[in-house]
């Protein structure tokens, strides 16, 4: 033993080193998402059982939250279809509604009914186990909710939205983690599953 120790170590030294390696070079760890800050608190109504939802509430779940309105004539219907597919990937790997669940808020109460906002949903094969869709019943509040979240929204003269189309990552603490451009063309639901598997 004595005779091969030298080797021994040699060959010890060159397994440590090259799994060191292989785990900053070839398999990198997923870097956490930093803290942005802290989201907003926010008390809603669930359009689906009519039940009210706050912040604290929805707390011990990574939550993905979008705001939008239902008449949006560009962004919100593609981006809410890519959400859906999220929802879809988390359903198949058991954690919707378990460990990550998605919330939509309306900034346009006023059209945005619950029958309205239900027939947007049932299109986006949302799940009520696991996608909440939120209506509050002041229009200002929750323009006002959604720049706290980081989301410039103004009303125009028609009555519609100029609005940024952003997608929320918020953690199980209710600190927001991340912020996705859902008009990104790259993003994918891949992507945005990917930043919040970093949580789970």
């Amino acid at each position: 033993m004595k005779k091969h120790s030298f080797k021994l170590a040699v060959l010890a030294l060159c397994a440590a080193m090259g799994i060191y390696l292989l785990f900053t070079y070839v398999i990198k760890p997923e870097a956490p998402l930093p803290i942005e800050m802290a989201a907003p608190a926010f008390e809603l109504t669930d359009v689906d059982s009519g039940d009210k939802v706050s912040l604290e509430s929805t707390n011990g779940k990574a939550r993905i939250v979008y705001f939008y309105f239902a008449n949006c004539p560009d962004v919100c219907p593609p981006t809410t279809f890519l959400l859906s597919e999220v929802q879809e990937k988390l359903e198949k790997s058991g954690k919707l509604g378990t460990k990550a669940e998605l919330i939509s808020i309306t900034f346009d109460p006023v059209r945005d009914t619950p029958e309205v906002i239900k027939a947007f949903a049932e299109r986006n094969f949302a799940q009520p186990n696991g996608w909440k869709f939120l209506r509050g019943d002041d229009e200002e509040q929750t323009i006002k909710l959604a720049r706290d979240f980081g989301v410039s929204v103004a009303k125009v003269e028609d009555g519609s939205f100029a609005h940024m189309n952003v997608i929320t990552i918020v953690d199980q603490d209710g600190q927001i983690r991340k912020w996705i451009n859902g008009s990104d063309e790259n993003v994918t639901s891949d992507t945005i599953l990917g930043e919040l598997n970093k949580l789970l």
